[in-house]
Formats: C-alpha cells, structure tokens, sequence
C-alpha cells in the first residue's frame, strides 16, 4: 500500500486530475453567502385585542396561547409581552432542531394555536405566527419621487406590489417584503348628529353598505346542454357606486344616499401605521432574501435584469434605485478571505523553501491545492456553502494540512542520507510514522470536533469552521500516505556526500544557531528538572493573566455601517416618532463620514446584518434604521463620538447609536431578569436596581420591561343609567370603539387589489376628551351621549407587562458605550449593588440575561461534547505509543500550551470570549503534535530509551527540522489573520499562534526532559530489578549448597 502510487504513476496522474476536477467543478457551483444559514427557531405570535388594556391582553390572550404553546415538548422558551391592545409572544424551539427538522415542530406549535384560539375572547384578533428568518436580507430597493410623493403613494405602494410578485416568480427568491407603504381605503366620514337624525349609528351604516356589496354567487342554471352561472349585480365597483348606495328610501320614490350625507374619498388609512425614509426623503422599502446554498452573484445578476426591465415602464418621475446588496459583502469577505489564503501559501512555501530546501518545498507545496480542492469537494457532498466560517476554516487549517506532508518528506530524506533506496525509504517512513501522523491528526480533528458538534445558533455559526478544518487535515493526511512519497521518490536526487552543503537544496542551516543548540540540549539532558521548570514559567504566567482577561462574548463587526434605534415615550404618535427621527438623521448627518441614513418607523426595518431582530409588531413610538460611514474606521469614530452627543442633545428619547456584533442576539449587553407574583414589588425591585445601573460607568440608558403608570381615560359608567338607555356595558364599549377607530364596510375590487371601505367619524368629534363625552350614541333606548351614563377618569394602569415561560417578572435592561465590555459593566454592578441594602423577598428571585446568557449558552453547547472527545484523543495518543506514560507527557503539554495561548492573548491586549475559547479547544490538539513526534523519534531509539544522552540530544536534533517547519507553516497560516483579520478573528488567531509557537519549545525541551527522567526512572527500575533478582539469585544457590551439604 506505502509504494502503490510510486509504482503506479499513471495512478497517481488520474488521482491528481480528479481531485482538481472535482474541486474545480465543486468551486464552480458550490453557493457563496456571507454568513452560515441558521436554523428557523424563533417566531413571534401577535395577536390583536383592539381596546384592552394590558391585564386584560395578559389574562385574555397572552396566558392562555402560551399554556397552549408549552405542552409541547419541542419548545425550549416563550416569552411574552402584554400591553395595550396586543399580546406578542416570543417562541424559541430547543436546539437539537435544525435546519428541514423545524418545519414539523412549527406544524404542531399552529394546531397548539389553532387550539388556544377557542378559548380567546370573540373580539379578539386571529393569533399571527411569524417565524424569524435569522440572516441579512441579500437586496434591499427603494421606491421615491423627488416631489408629490406623498399623492403617489398609493400608486408607488402599488408598484411594490407588482415587483414583489415579479421576485417571488424569481427562482431561489426565499422571501419578500415590502416597508414603509400606505393601506389604500375608501373612507367614508360621516357627522354623527346627521346619522342620528335619521335613526342611524355607523354600525348600522356599515350594514347598508355590506348589504350593498353584492359579491356572492346566485347560484347556476342547468339545462341538458349546458351551465350558466347566474349572479346579482350591484357590487362595489369605485366611488361613485358607494356615493350611490341608498341609506334611506321615501314612499313617494325618493332616497337620501350615501353621497347626500357623508363625504366618500379614495385615500390612505390614517393615521398611517409605518413609515420609511432615506437621507430624509419618504420612500418605499422593498427587500427580499434567497433560499440558502445559492450563489448570491448570480442570483443577484437575475435579479437586476428583472429590476432594469421594471425601471423602464417607471414614470420618469418616480426612481428605483439598489440601497443595500449583500453581493458585494459576501464579494469583499470571499476575496478577503482568498487573498489571506494565498498569501499564507506564500508564506507556507517560503518558511518550507527555507527550513527543507527547494524539491521539498514543491513537493509539500503541492499538498497544499490538492487539500483545499479535497476540502471544497467534500463540502460539495456534504451541500455546505462558501461562507466566511468554511473559508475561514481552511485559512486556519493552511498551516495545518501540510503538517503531516512535511514530516514525511523529511523523513523520507533522512531515510534516504542514512542509504536507503527509494522503495526501502517509502516503506521505512510508512512504518516508522504512520501511527504518531495518525494520532496527531486525530487529535487535531478531535480538537476541532467539538466546535463541529455544537448545537444551537451560535453551533451553526460558528460549526462550519471546525468542519472545514476536519475536512482539511483528514484530507492532508491521505495525501501524505499516498501521493507525497511518491512525489518525493519521483523527484529524488541520489545523495552525493561529497557534494557542498546547499542551503537551496536542503534547508537552511547556521552552524553558530546549531552549536547553541547542542549545548542547550546537553543542558536539559543532564538536568532535566531545569528544563521542566523552564517549560513551566510562561504556562504559569498566562494561566495567572487569565484572571486579569476582560471578558467578551462576540466582538463587533468592522463594518461601513452602525445600527440606530430610537424609542420615544409609550404615548408617542408616529407623526412625533418621524419628527424626532429626522432631527436625528440631520444632527448625524452634519458628521464627516456619514454617507447615507434610511429609517423605517412604526414597523420592523430590513435586516442589513444577519442578527437584527425586531418585534413585527405595528409601535408608533419606535424607529429603527441604518447609517452608512465611509469606511470600518468612520464607522467606530462615529458612533463613539455621536453615542453620548445624542444622549445629551436629545434628552426625551432614547437613542442607541451602536455598532452591529457578532453572535446570537440579545435584548440589551445587561439584562437583569427579577421573577415574582406582584407587580408592585417588581417595579419596586426594578427601580432600585436601574438607580444602581444608572450610576454605573459605560451604562448609557436603563429600561424596565415592566411598565407602570401609564394614563387611560376610563368611563365609570353608572349601569343603571346604561340599561335606562338600552344599552349593555359590552355595547357601550363597541359603539364607543366603532366610533373612535371606524368600522369596515365591505370592499371596492380594481384588478387584484381589494380596497376596503371604512366608515369614519368626522376628526373634529373625536379630537378630544370633551369630544368623546358629548358624541352621541344610538340605542334602543332612544339617543344618548357618553357623558350622560357616567365619569371620566384619568387613571394609571400598567402599561406592559412581559412573561418569561409563563411567569411575570421584571426586566431591566441596561444598553452601554460603543465598544464597551458587557462583563467589566456587570462585575462594576454587582460590586455596587452589594455596597447598597438591595435584597429580593421570599418568592423572588434574578437571574441575568443579555450577553453573560447567551455564552453561558454557547460555551455549555461548546463544552458538552469535549469530555468524550478529550477521552477520545487520549484513547488515540495512548494507543500510538502502547504507553500511558509517553501519553502523559503529550497530555501535560497540551495542558501547558493552554496557559501559552491565554499569555498570548494577554500580551496582545485581547479579550477572552468565544472565539478565544475556540482557539484555546483548537490549539489542544494541535500543541501536542509536536510532542509526539518527538517521543516518537526517541521512543524508536534504544541507546535513547537506555539514557545514552548524545544519542537522546542527536534524536531531538534530527526531528528539530520537522518541528520548526511546521511550527512556522502554522503561523504562517495564521499571520494574514492576526495582520487582516478583524476583532472577531483576533482572539482565536493570537491564542493558536501564540500557543502553537509556545508548543514548538515544549516539543524541543519539556517533551526531552521529561523523556530523560522517565528513561532514568525506568533504567534505575530496571537496575533494581536485576539486583534484587540477582540477590535471590544467590540466595537461592546458597540455599542449594547448604541442602547438598546437609
């Protein structure tokens, strides 16, 4: 098997062809996206009780839907928020559900809704389940006119429409959605004195109208022949059939219509529920995403053929134009990522050229293409797309994969100077290497296996970089064991011992670097406690600096845009909600850098980066939006400067001007859940830990989930009086609620579009208090006002309300400085809220969300299958030696190269988060390879087993080569991220690095001087035992020749 591709070279040819053929093709048509594709779990249920105050909302809908959710095993958390009028109620599966596997789970979750509706009150509206799609929106339209957009908006919002539908016929177009457009309607406003004249009330109206709308079937008439289908006309057909509808008829012929008594305009619902606009300018937002594992080039290019053919019909007035393209991140981060990776191979061939020689480094070289085409073809099978954590992966894994190539070239050429023929040197490196390369890439792989096997979101993101590099190192070492020796057979040169050393053919060498060498090894070798303290001191001193590492889970993103969010008091109009925001957009666009500012308000907005969630439900007093800078570094100039300069200048609203992060997301950096029955204690709970909060360096605003206080208007009407009047209580609240937002009336067909009719009192009897006391009221008991049944009071009631798994608590929220660390906040909090008097009652009880949740979550996720795997790699390193003991050296130096990685990352000022601990759970497996090389070498010499100290230093010296080759090819894979790389990448990068360099001096002195002492230790055993089998020895033939005697 060693020798078949040497003897087989026509084997070995067509070998090599089909893995560039099948990487090409796999390069070719694999799908190219940004980010990974994650999984579906999360939803929103809204639910409209128009009129109910939030105990209602929360008793009515909320607790009843969310009892009827949480029977079902498959949900891992609900959440809910209760306030006026509507109950959302978040909804997040358990996390072993993944990709095609949640679509069953979201089945049975609408038959549980589907259930818990029967029991919701009739006024109720219809439970909206609205699953999140988790990722950026790949395109993002605008629709605007430079002047009269607002008369066009019905015919603007009516080209949305139309485009909407020319993308969803586009293959691979997932989802579209459309912000910012007005509800055309036939409005009707009717004076409530003339309607009461004539014994009406808009209920009333409301049924002449429907009567009128005609659009059932009559019926069909059969004859033998044929079917004619037969119908009644009369439907709404425009305006002018609604003016004509008649609302009373006279005996002598006559009729008073619709016409005669109220005012009938085609119009847009008021007060409008969403609005967007871009660098102050109203548009029209339109945006859709593709289905994953597509190439968003080319769906992007069909995509703008489709766009140009629609902006020719456009009236020349009215403008189309792309604000946001996910094409050209995911090009930028693709070509990034490829850029560092040739530049590591660069790096790769120069550092082999040096350390090997020229025919090597072509030869270890070559393994680096083949690999990656391997790589990209199993990623081909496995249907995973290039996105930055696969690339990433392979760019990790550069300096990797030709580990193995490396050893074995170089062993192969040792063989050959000591006088072996080429087959003989093949089959001896075979032998000699093919258990300590196997277990080095099992352990390597295993290392990486856990970040592979995550669960959950963060598992998803993040997985396909551990993925990536099982799938390159595992390909690495079969091309070492087949093609790479015949390589190096092929190209052989005959050893000539007469020939001049040259550093271009075999390797740089510096005689004064290897004398010092020598002598650092006889050193160890004589002293081997020396050597050990000596590979003690930085482990230790990086385990200690941990304890000084600045906490953070997921850094922010370098990116040419930031986030801005803006939340006005609860009462806001949308119409206020607009005026602040294009302050806003003015202040900010006065800074140096900032291109463009687009803002969607009342409504969720496109999501420009994958994480971005928003509530879907319709909130006048919350705007959400983007800005776009220049560049990365205006982008953090900007918002660290601006963050406190909003704050100051607009003090009556908050405003969050933050950078968009990585990772899962999170309601606030702090969040602090307080759980208990009453609402008095919560709030009072609540507001002595934002007192604290507030006062907390870095914090910038402070909310309480829970919110009290807010006023209603409430009529105490006097029952008896209501039943004089022939009224219900019931009826007392629909006629007032008819008459303040209006009633349907049927609806007006043009084309495919259904106009509604909405009849509407006039705004000048419902613009006030006073007003809606004195608005009269038809009832059975004859007419009457509001204001004759009873008191108006100004109340307080509670405002919002919001449930965690069924339970009321209290969240305080608590957002910070750009770029400030979530951790070194918390801690600072804690400290002080321990300095107050602050204690929970009996019944209640904290616990903390945001950030410090989310990576208890993932780290959980990432650390439940290390165990296993650790036993696993053990097993591995165990079973290639045949020995506990040289397992126990590798062990203790992968333990040591961890305190290597944290002092790196200390020295190079990171903070330790996720991808820290990533790094770290990668560099285990990769830190003890090394070692195991070493010990191999010296476990295959006996003069070195027996403790012969030249032949332990010359073992060690011989393997130096493949120690510092592939020490430097693995930082060479790593420089362009420790260099390019952003913050993301830069915790992981500094601690492999820094502990794989850190792991190249274990291997050469703590590995030998551990080796020496366990040699000594088995020699003097072996010592002992001779000399106590020799004292039996001789006790026994003196015991002979006393018998003999006797």
């Amino acid at each position: 098997m060693s020798e078949l591709f040497y003897k087989n070279p026509r084997l070995a040819i067509l070998t090599v062809f089909l893995i560039i053929a099948s990487g090409i093709g796999a390069l070719l048509t694999l799908g190219r996206q940004e980010d990974p594709t994650l999984s579906e779990r999360f939803a929103l249920i809204i639910t409209n009780y128009p009129g109910a105050s939030a105990e209602r909302v929360e008793a009515l809908v909320t607790d009843p839907l969310e009892n009827a959710i949480k029977e079902l095993f498959e949900i891992r958390d609900t959440g809910s928020t209760s306030k006026n009028g509507v109950s959302i109620i978040s909804v997040e599966l358990k996390e072993e559900f993944t990709g095609k596997q949640v679509e069953p789970v979201w089945t049975q979750v609408r038959e549980q809704l589907n259930k818990g509706t029967l029991l919701l009150p009739p006024d109720a509206g219809t439970p909206d389940l609205r699953r999140q799609h988790i990722g950026a929106d790949t395109l993002i339209l605008a629709f605007s006119m430079e002047t009269d957009f607002e008369n066009n908006m019905e015919l603007i919002g009516r080209l949305a429409r139309d485009l909407q539908l020319k993308f969803k016929n586009l293959p691979g177009t997932e989802e579209t959605t459309i912000y910012g457009t007005v509800e055309p309607e036939i409005r009707v406003d009717v004076d409530l004195d003339r309607l009461q004249a004539m014994g009406l009330d808009p209920t009333a109206l409301a049924n002449i109208l429907r009567a009128a709308d005609v659009k059932t079937p009559a019926g069909q008439i059969r004859t033998s022949t044929n079917l004619l289908s037969l119908e009644v006309a009369g439907e709404l057909t425009g305006i002018e059939r609604v003016r004509e509808i008649p609302v009373r008829e006279y005996a002598d012929g006559t009729a008073t219509r619709l016409g005669d008594i109220a005012k009938i305009s085609k119009t847009y619902k008021q007060p409008e529920s969403a609005m967007a606009f871009r660098n102050g300018q109203r548009v029209i937002l339109f945006s859709a995403y593709i289905t994953p594992n597509q190439r968003v080039d080319l769906w992007d290019n069909k995509a703008f053929v489709i766009i140009d053919e629609f902006r020719a019909d456009l009236p020349t007035s009215i403008k189309l134009e792309a604000i946001f393209q996910q094409e050209h991140y995911v090009a930028d981060r693709l070509e990034g990522l490829f850029l560092n990776l040739v530049f590591s191979a660069i790096l790769v061939f120069i550092f082999s050229f040096l350390i090997l020689g020229w025919r090597a480094a072509i030869i270890v070289g070559s393994a680096l293409p083949l690999t990656i085409f391997m790589t990209v073809t199993l990623f081909k099978v496995m249907g995973s797309p290039l996105h930055q954590m696969s690339v990433t992966g392979i760019v990790i894994a550069l300096g990797l994969l030709i580990d193995t190539a490396i050893v074995m070239v170089d062993e192969y050429g040792l063989m050959r100077r000591r006088g072996a023929g080429p087959n003989e040197a093949i089959r001896k490196t075979f032998r000699h290497l093919f258990a300590p390369l196997l277990a080095s890439t099992l352990t390597t792989m295993l290392a990486f296996a856990p970040i592979a096997l995550m669960s959950g979101g963060a598992g998803e993101f993040v997985g396909m970089m551990g993925v990536s590099v099982i799938f390159a190192v595992g390909s690495s070492f079969v091309l070492a064991f087949t093609l790479i020796p015949a390589f190096s057979a092929w190209f052989d040169k005959e050893p000539d011992p007469d020939k001049p050393y040259q550093f271009w053919s075999r390797g740089l060498r510096i005689g004064w670097l290897t004398a010092g060498y020598r002598n650092v090894l006889d050193l160890i070798i004589s002293r081997p406690w020396v050597g050990l303290i000596a590979s003690f001191i930085v482990p230790a001193a990086g385990f200690f600096a941990a304890t000084t590492l600045p906490m953070q889970f997921f850094p922010p993103v370098d990116r040419d845009m930031f986030q801005i969010q803006l939340t006005m008091s609860a009462d806001s109009s949308l119409e206020n909600t607009r005026q602040r925001a294009e302050e806003i957009r003015q202040f900010l666009a006065a800074e140096d850098g900032v291109k463009n500012i687009t803002w969607v308000m009342g409504s969720a907005a496109p999501k420009v980066f994958y994480n971005v969630f928003s509530s879907g439900a319709v909130t006048t007093n919350l705007a959400n939006g983007f800005v776009e800078t220049r560049s990365a570094d205006d982008t953090r100039r900007i918002v660290v400067k601006m963050q406190p300069l909003l704050r100051s200048t607009f003090p009556d609203a908050r405003i969050l001007a933050l950078p968009f992060e990585q990772g899962p997301p999170a309601n606030a950096p702090i969040e602090l859940i307080v759980k208990g029955p009453n609402f008095a204690e919560l709030n009072r709970l609540g507001q002595e830990m934002r007192a604290v909060l507030a006062a907390t360096p870095g914090v910038t605003y402070t909310v309480a989930e829970l919110q009290m206080g807010q006023v209603v208007a409430s009529l105490d009407a006097d029952e008896t009086a209501t039943g004089r009047a022939g009224l219900a209580l019931t009826q007392l609240a629909a006629h007032l609620n008819t008459q303040f937002e209006g009633i349907s009336a049927g609806s007006v067909q043009e084309g495919l579009e259904r106009i509604p009719v909405r009849i509407q009192i006039d705004p000048s009897q419902r613009a006030s208090l006073n007003s809606a006391l004195s608005m009269p009221l038809a009832s059975a008991g004859g007419g009457t006002v509001p204001g004759a049944l009873g008191k108006m009071k100004l109340i307080p009631k509670i405002a919002l309300i919001p449930h965690e798994d069924g339970e009321r608590y209290n969240g305080i929220l608590a957002y910070l400085e750009p770029f400030t660390l979530p951790s070194t906040v918390l801690r600072d909090f804690e400290a002080r809220l321990d300095q107050t008097d602050f204690t929970l009652p009996h019944g209640y009880k904290m616990t903390i969300g945001g950030d410090a949740a989310n990576q208890g979550d993932a780290v959980g996720s990432l650390l439940a299958t290390a165990l296993p795997l650790l036993i696993l790699m053990i097993g591995a390193v165990v079973l290639a030696f045949n020995s506990f003991s040289y397992a126990g050296i590798v062990g203790a130096s992968g333990i040591l190269s961890i305190g290597l990685a944290l002092f790196s990352i200390w020295m190079f000022g990171q903070s330790m988060g996720f991808m820290g601990i990533v790094g770290i759970m990668g560099l285990v497996g990769l830190s003890i390879n090394g070692s195991i090389v070493v010990l191999t070498a010296l476990k295959a010499d006996e003069k070195a087993k027996a403790g012969d100290p030249i032949a332990t230093r010359e073992t060690v010296i011989d393997a130096t080569r493949h120690i510092v080759a592939t020490t430097l090819t693995t930082i060479g894979g790593f420089i362009p991220l420790l260099m390019f790389g952003d913050s993301f990448w830069g915790p992981l990068a500094t601690a492999i690095a820094g502990g794989v360099t850190g792991s190249a001096i274990l291997a050469l002195i703590f590995a030998p001087s551990a080796f020496v002492l366990l040699a000594r230790a088995r020699v003097a055993h072996k010592r002992r035992v001779v000399i106590v089998t020799h004292k039996k020895q001789q006790a026994l033939e003196k015991a002979r020749a006393l018998w003999r005697k006797a």
